[in-house]
């Protein structure tokens, strides 16, 4: 069978690391933000040339995404919350004002967050379900796929949070992004680290390795990656994460026998519990110089 090319390099020079653990057929309920059934992928590739690891039998998930309803991920908006306004802090040494587009806005949690920073704030988000409950909000979240036609270019910010890892073409995107930026804008990616301690440790039990994830970057092919869009890395780190204990506990007992799970509480639902397991990477971007 003819290899796919690399989505990063474009090499055709691949092995298989390890075969598809997805049983019966996949559904949109695969590709819940919230799932937690860690470990399953699709079949995946690691790149010979500069290791990129993708997931070549699961790459049409457009329709997925369409379909997709996730009420555990409203549930935890506060905490995501959280989340979206810490890496906007690091985004406004960048970029403080004008325009900001998230790709992938989810229900407008950050595009809210954004707003409230004084932002002129928009985003774009393949699923019904999710951008109904961000116009129910009155946040600005295009239906669609990015490039949108309602999206204007001359951005000052962009946003593309845990975003790469489910695309097909995540430099093509990366190049529209560059596009879609103003000369001195500036953008952030946030997206797991499959070549973190944590990842190598915890390996095929690692909670980033799911069925919605079919591409996963390094340092290494995250930074290539922005090169060969034109992007220059400007800073980069690893973000922090906000849960509702009750979150934290149902998903610590997955790794739990039966006999030492811990109970879950009501009251657990109302403590936010602050981790970083540096396991995920964050580069903020600008565009190349023109010579």
């Amino acid at each position: 069978m003819q290899r796919t090319k690399c989505w990063v390099c474009g090499s055709s020079d691949s092995v298989m690391e390890r075969s598809s653990r997805v049983e019966g057929s996949v559904t949109s309920r695969d590709f819940a933000i919230t799932d937690h059934r860690y470990g399953v992928t699709g079949t995946l590739f690691r790149c010979h040339n500069c290791g990129f690891l993708q997931c070549e039998d699961t790459d049409d998930v457009l329709k997925y995404y369409v379909e997709l309803e996730d009420q555990a991920y409203e549930e935890g908006r506060d905490q995501r919350a959280l989340q979206a306004h810490q890496l906007l802090q690091i985004l406004n040494r960048h970029a403080p004002t004008g325009r900001l587009l998230d790709i992938g806005a989810g229900s407008g949690i950050l595009v809210e967050q954004a707003t409230a920073l004084g932002y002129e704030a928009e985003g774009v988000e393949p699923s019904v379900w999710l951008q109904q409950k961000a116009t129910e909000r009155g946040v600005r979240v295009h239906l669609g796929t990015y490039p949108h036609e309602k999206v204007l270019p001359g951005f000052s910010a962009l946003t593309l949070v845990d975003v790469i890892e489910h695309v097909p073409n995540p430099v093509d995107l990366l190049i529209q992004t560059a596009k879609d930026m103003a000369d001195d804008g500036a953008g952030i990616v946030v997206t797991p680290d499959v070549r973190s301690a944590v990842a190598r440790i915890m390996g095929r039990k690692w909670w980033h390795y799911r069925i919605a994830h079919i591409g996963y970057f390094s340092r290494k092919t995250l930074l290539l990656s922005l090169e060969k869009a034109g992007l220059t890395p400007v800073e980069w780190g690893r973000p922090r994460w906000y849960f509702s204990l009750d979150y934290v506990i149902q998903r610590l007992n997955l790794y739990l026998p039966s006999a030492l799970q811990l109970p879950v509480m009501q009251f657990m639902r109302g403590v936010t519990i602050r981790l970083n397991f540096f396991d995920s990477l964050y580069v903020v971007f600008k565009k190349r110089p023109s010579k």
